[in-house]
Order: C-alpha cells, then sequence, then structure tokens
C-alpha cells in the first residue's frame, strides 16, 4: 500500500473513532436523560423528593460522560440512582429482566397505603397555580414563596437634567449562590412613558470580588425622574455599596445620589432606609445590612430558601393513580433499559423498601459540593443537565406534540450534540431555543441573562407584498422613509437572513412568526451596526449603517399615540383593546351605547378590559370545556387518564350593547387575547377584519434553570368553544386584510380603514 493512502486510511479510523467517542457520548446522556424525567416525575420514593434535581441533572450528566460501552453504563446509571431509587432497575437491551415484585413489597402490609404520583399539567408547587403534582398519601407541599427578582430602587427628580449625561456606579459582589447581579437605571419621562433604560443585560455581575461597575447614558428630553437602582436574579446574595448617580453640568460631575449604607442599622432592614432607597417586600428575598468589624457597611439581597407550606390533610388531585406493582419496562439509550415502578408501598413515615441513608447523605453533600462559579452556561455539565431538564418538561407534559409533528427524541440527540459544541452561554440559549421550536408553541420564550443583544437601531420593519419594507422611523437623521424596501442585511439577502432566524422562534402560526421575527431581526449588541442597501421609492438605491442604540422601552415610547376611545367616524367609535382599561370603557359607556358602530382594535394584547364581552352576549355563555389541562400518571403522555376543564363562565351585564361591532385582530394577537376573541367569535358578537391570531392558548408554566435560563411554554390544551382546535390555527377573521407597501408610504392603517368602510355599511 503506497504511504499517502495508508495516511488517509489512518486518518479516516481515527475520525471514525472520534466520531464513535463522540457518539457514545450523546448516547450516555440521552440515557440518563431519559432515566433522570422516569423517576423525577414518575418514581414516588420518599428519597427521590429530597434531592435538588436541578444540580442532580448536571452532577449526572458529568458523571455518565465517560461511559464507554453498554455494562460501564448501566453501572454507573444503577450507581446513580440507588440513593435515592433504590428498586429501579437498570439491564442491558440483551438482558431478559422481569420487574422484581418481592423488593417492592414489605414483609406485613399493616398501615401501608399507595404512594403514587398524579399530575394536573406540570406543578412546581406555586400556590394558586392551575398546575399540581402530587404524590398520594403524602403531604402536599406549596411554595409559599418564589425567589426570582430582587430588586431595589431609588428615583431622584431629573426635570433640571433633561439632556445631560449621567453616570450611574455601585460597588457589587455576588457572595453566594448562582444567581446574576445587576445595576439598573430607568428615565421616567412627564407624559408616563419611559426613556432611557439599562439593567445590564448581556453584562451581568457574576464575580466573588468587589467590583465597581456603571452604566452611562443621556437624560431623555421631558424627564421626570432618573429611577436607579439593583437587583438579584435568581438565588444567592449579592452584596452592594457605594451606589452613586452623578450628572454632567457643564463639564463638572455632579452627584445628586449616593448611598453607603453608613447610617443604616446592622440586621434585616425595613422596605426603605433613610435614603429613600426602596425595595417590595415578600417577593422570595431578604434585605439585611451586613458590617465587618472594621465597621464597614453594606446591603444584601439574599434569596430565601424555598418555604413550604405543608398540609396536614393528603388530598388526591383525581381520582386515577397507579396502583401497586404497576411499572414501565422502558429502553433508554446506548444499550441499556429500565423498569421503573410506579407506585410504592408507604407509611406515614416511609416508603418502601428505604434506600441506604449513608449514600443518600454522600449525595447530597457532593450536589451541594458543586461550586457554583460551575453553574452556568459556559461549563459543559451545566448544558447537558439543563437539556436534561428541559426536554422532560417537554416530554412528559407538553400538550401540542401532536400538532408540532416533530421526533422529540431525534431532536434531544441533536440539543445534546450541539450543548458539546457549545461555548458560552448564549451559544447555549441558541441550543434551547432551536430545540423549543420544534415545539411550535408561541408561549415559548428562552431568555438569560447573559444575552447581550439588547438594543434595536430606530427603526421598524416588516414584510408586505413579499418585500421587507420600512414601517417606522424613529429618528429624524436616519436617511429612510416609510415603505424604503430593504434588499440586503449585513450583506445577506433578507429572505435568507429571515429564514436563518426563524429556526429559532417557537411559533404556531405565520403571523406570530412574522411577529416575533420583525424585532428579534433587529435585535444586536448596544452600538453595534446594522448594514443595509434599501430601495427607494424612486427606484433609487442606497447603502448606510444603522447604531443598534434604542431599547426596547426606548422603541416602544417613540411609537406616536392616540386617544384608546375615540371617534373615528360619524357614530362610529374606536376602542383601543390593548390600551384602554375597564375603567375607560365604562366611563366611555354612554357614548358606546350611542354609536352605530364600535371598532375594537386587538391586534395585541389586552389590558385587562375582557368584561366588555359580558356588554356584548346576549345570553349566558355555556361553552364549559375549552381549557382542558391533562391528568397524568403515566410517563410519555401514555394513556392520560382525563383532564380538568374549565371555562369563564361570563354572564350578560347591562347596558347592552346593540351597535355593528366590528374587532381588529392580527397575529400578535396572542393567549389572553384569543380567549377573548373566542367569545367574540363564538357567539358572533362581531365582525371580525384582519389576519388569523397566534394560535396558541393557555397559562403558560415557565420554569428557570441552573445558569439563570428560564423558559416558558404552554401548559394546558385550549380548544376552541366548539371543540375544535385552536393551537396552530387561531382565530380567523371574518374579512382578511393585507397591508400595502403604498398604504405603508401613505401612513395609512388599512386594517382600521377596511373597519370604518363596514361601519358605514352600517349607518
Amino acid at each position: 500500500m503506497k504511504k499517502k493512502s495508508l495516511y488517509f486510511l489512518l486518518l479516516l479510523l481515527a475520525f471514525g473513532q472520534v466520531y464513535g467517542q463522540q457518539d457514545r457520548k450523546i448516547d450516555n446522556a440521552a440515557a440518563f436523560t431519559k432515566l433522570y424525567g422516569y423517576v423525577r416525575y414518575f418514581h414516588p420514593s420518599d428519597e427521590a423528593s429530597e434531592i435538588d434535581w436541578d444540580r442532580f441533572a448536571i452532577y449526572g450528566s458529568k458523571h455518565v460522560e465517560g461511559c464507554k460501552s453498554p455494562e460501564e453504563l448501566k453501572a454507573t446509571l444503577t450507581a446513580l440512582f440507588q440513593p435515592i431509587a433504590p428498586t429501579v432497575q437498570v439491564y442491558l437491551e440483551n438482558e431478559e429482566v422481569k420487574f422484581n415484585t418481592a423488593a417492592t413489597t414489605p414483609p406485613s402490609l399493616k398501615k401501608y397505603k399507595t404512594i403514587a404520583w398524579q399530575h394536573q399539567g406540570m406543578g412546581q408547587g406555586g400556590k394558586n397555580s392551575p398546575y399540581i403534582s402530587l404524590r398520594t398519601n403524602r403531604p402536599v407541599l406549596v411554595k409559599t414563596s418564589s425567589a426570582q427578582f430582587g430588586p431595589i430602587m431609588k428615583a431622584v427628580p431629573a426635570s433640571e437634567f433633561q439632556g445631560k449625561e449621567f453616570m450611574f456606579t455601585g460597588k457589587v459582589k455576588r457572595a453566594t449562590g448562582s444567581g446574576t447581579g445587576h445595576l439598573w437605571v430607568r428615565v421616567d419621562k412627564t407624559n408616563n412613558s419611559t426613556g432611557f433604560f439599562d439593567n445590564m443585560g448581556g453584562r451581568s455581575i457574576q464575580s466573588d470580588q468587589w467590583t465597581t461597575y456603571e452604566i452611562k447614558g443621556k437624560v431623555d428630553k421631558g424627564a421626570d425622574k432618573i429611577v436607579v437602582g439593583a437587583f438579584l436574579m435568581g438565588e444567592g446574595e449579592l452584596w452592594l455599596d457605594d451606589m452613586s448617580l452623578k450628572v454632567n453640568d457643564n463639564g463638572t460631575w455632579k452627584e445628586i445620589y449616593n448611598e453607603q449604607f453608613t447610617g443604616e442599622k446592622e440586621g434585616l432592614a425595613d422596605k426603605i432606609l433613610s435614603s429613600g432607597l426602596s425595595w417590595k417586600p415578600g417577593n422570595g428575598y431578604l434585605f439585611m445590612i451586613r458590617q465587618n468589624s472594621k465597621d464597614d457597611k453594606w446591603l444584601s439581597i439574599k434569596s430565601e430558601e424555598a418555604s413550604v407550606l405543608v398540609k396536614k390533610k393528603t388530598s388526591q388531585i383525581f381520582k386515577s393513580h397507579p396502583k401497586l406493582g404497576e411499572h414501565i419496562a422502558k429502553t433508554l439509550a446506548g444499550g441499556v433499559k429500565a423498569i421503573v415502578p410506579l407506585a410504592l408501598y408507604g407509611t406515614e413515615a416511609q416508603t418502601y423498601p428505604a434506600a441506604d441513608r449513608t449514600l443518600l447523605t454522600k449525595l447530597r453533600k457532593e450536589l451541594e459540593a458543586i461550586p457554583a462559579s460551575d453553574i452556568n452556561g459556559a461549563n459543559l455539565y451545566t448544558r447537558l443537565g439543563n437539556t436534561a431538564i428541559t426536554w422532560n418538561v417537554f416530554q412528559h407534559f407538553y400538550p401540542y406534540f401532536d400538532i408540532a409533528k416533530t421526533d422529540w427524541h431525534r431532536d434531544l440527540r441533536q440539543a445534546l450534540a450541539s450543548a458539546y459544541t457549545d461555548q458560552t452561554a448564549t451559544d447555549f440559549q441558541k441550543t434551547l431555543q432551536l430545540l423549543t421550536a420544534k415545539l411550535k408553541d408561541g408561549h415559548v420564550w428562552v431568555t438569560t441573562p447573559e444575552n447581550k443583544a439588547t438594543h434595536l437601531p430606530p427603526i421598524a420593519w416588516e414584510w408586505v407584498e413579499d418585500k421587507l419594507a420600512i414601517t417606522a422611523v424613529y429618528d429624524e437623521a436616519i436617511p429612510l422613509t416609510r415603505g424604503d424596501i430593504v434588499t440586503s442585511i449585513d450583506g445577506t439577502a433578507p429572505e435568507t437572513y429571515f429564514k436563518n432566524l426563524h429556526q429559532y422562534i417557537s411559533a404556531a402560526t405565520p403571523g406570530w412568526l412574522n411577529h416575533r421575527a420583525k424585532s428579534e431581526s433587529l435585535l444586536g449588541e448596544h452600538e453595534s451596526t446594522l448594514k443595509l442597501a434599501v430601495l427607494k421609492a424612486d427606484n433609487s438605491t442606497t447603502d448606510l449603517e444603522l447604531k443598534r442604540n434604542f431599547s426596547y422601552n426606548q422603541v416602544r415610547t417613540a411609537i406616536p399615540s392616540t386617544e384608546n376611545i375615540r371617534s373615528v367616524a360619524a357614530g362610529v367609535t374606536y376602542v383601543n383593546i390593548g390600551k384602554a382599561s375597564m375603567k375607560d370603557i365604562k366611563a366611555a359607556m354612554p357614548t358606546l351605547q350611542q354609536s352605530k358602530a364600535i371598532i375594537c382594535d386587538l391586534r395585541g394584547y389586552p389590558n385587562s378590559n375582557h368584561d366588555l364581552i359580558n356588554y356584548l352576549l346576549p345570553a349566558r355563555d355555556t361553552s364549559s370545556q375549552w381549557m382542558q389541562t391533562p391528568h397524568i400518571i403515566y410517563p410519555d403522555q401514555e394513556k392520560i387518564v382525563g383532564y380538568r376543564k374549565s371555562s369563564w363562565g361570563l354572564r350578560p351585564k347591562s347596558p347592552r350593547l346593540t351597535a355593528k361591532v366590528i374587532f381588529l385582530i392580527d397575529g400578535q394577537a396572542i393567549s389572553y387575547a384569543e380567549s377573548y376573541m373566542s367569545f367574540i367569535e363564538h357567539y358572533k358578537l362581531a365582525t371580525i377584519v384582519g389576519q388569523p391570531t397566534a394560535g396558541t392558548n393557555g397559562n403558560i408554566n415557565p420554569f428557570m434553570l441552573p445558569g439563570g435560563y428560564r423558559i416558558s411554554w404552554t401548559g394546558m390544551k385550549v380548544l376552541k368553544h366548539d371543540g375544535s382546535q385552536l393551537h396552530g390555527v387561531g382565530i380567523l377573521p371574518d374579512v382578511y386584510v393585507e397591508k400595502t407597501i403604498q398604504g405603508i408610504r401613505e401612513g395609512r392603517d388599512e386594517f382600521l380603514e377596511k373597519a370604518i368602510l363596514l361601519a358605514g355599511e352600517a349607518l
């Protein structure tokens, strides 16, 4: 054989070996992931309720990684789960193993009851949540506090500083935990809008050393107050000192607020300090003044331990539960299977059989010993553990796999492979986004405080007539006008640019996908540039660079506002459902009664004003089962045993509005807006004009992941009132409307124009 041929053969063999090793690692991680979910959510041992499952996901992912064979994987999984689930059996695919009934049956059955899991959706212990998970014949544990966001704030008058530069600084350190620290500044304007805003998104504080951080900006015109402060997001403890706000007054930096905590009393602090620095108590955080031997003082924000309310009386959510002897036998991955009992005998004190307490104590200590500095998205095992947690939540509880039609097991392997190659927290955010986008759930958002893409250029754009058109310009200095067509974004065709973005957005309908993409396509790091090629209305072209220097709040406040309730034609009243409060609507009731037509604009999210529906209903609402939360006792959503069915139960109110009613909708109307519109559609209370809604409804059930990630999602199934599919369909208009580039250039609202035209037919 020639030397060159031998070289390539050896290279090919080496590549195959490396590839095989990586594939083995993914097999190992997938096997752990699946067994993790079966035991966490469906195996009812007392020991399993005593561990930190988030940390166990990280711990287990690390321990299985190095297994080189199915035999090693079997031994490692057995050792991992033995302290918390001693009756779980892990075995090789080619082994014949039967469920060991004797191992789960005590010598005497006296005083033993059935312990088994019941899930109404996926309960996380929230006191007022529609989602509940519990074990039968066990006390119900309900969280009485949930530490997610602990802010402090101080408002400083700002009218005399309009147009001037400011600088807010503070010494901060993360003392303990995996939460993230942030300084923040917000400028409140006299018209109740928000100007400058920065909360250190994308540059959060994780250092355990005292360091001075700063936020710089300019006080907006029309400013009323500068609100400054800090917050801890997640669990742990954050220390703050030497907070200072300065304004550049004609070249001299003038300090207008300072807080060093020297005059405060050591110990648990009141909800407001002598300087006016304040916070909201009872949100899962403790605020304390700490002091060292040198009389230095500083403020501590510390998350409370997860407190629980123990209900002495055991309750069941519903009648069905796994019976003693019921178990699952599941293929995991990597050549191993597992048998997991779904019901256990248990006295009031202990499930049978009890695990080895020495092993359990050792495991708990090892979980506690995982350094907080390792619990972040830049750490491989945090990424693998988070993938395991995320995949299982949806595998066992997401109600729309029949519509998503994705291969979730294949998706797991792809996500694990991506987690292996990710380097940063934001890399892994994209992995989670790519995974959850397969679910086609408009409620899915994957966020991390590490994401630096927090700002936009001062424009808005939208796909109209198959072209990417500029729809708004918020800076008069930019040489763009409404209706200009973008032909290139950073050297890429707009179609390609958006196609790449779409794969990271979870959406059930094109309308919601396009709505999300409109803003997310513009996002980037503060002061980064966006290069555009643009075709003008006169067919001339121009190239330009835009800086991303607007926050979401700045863009929101730059949008021109109009009266929420106003006359738009003789006898025609317009109501902005997204902004008008119910108080405003009731105050306008005499006008609405006298109107010949009422146009209700629900292109967005209602302002807690669905009581308006009662004034449109001719008879009592009889649809009682359109919200359905699944009752789950078996893993993999096999044999769902029923649903908790609920509704709003609306009733007519006086005075009933008899005018012709028209509702405007589009793809950004989601969730609560679709509940609202479902009544309008089902009872034919109005003519619906516009485009289909987002097709995603039902209470969200967000969960946190180690490292500060947060994922929201839809936890229940919602149907239309006639029992037909809502998810992925939405509320459909009676009269469809499409925007035109000509309409954008002329500054027209073509949806509203169509509604006014239809209203005129009723006059």
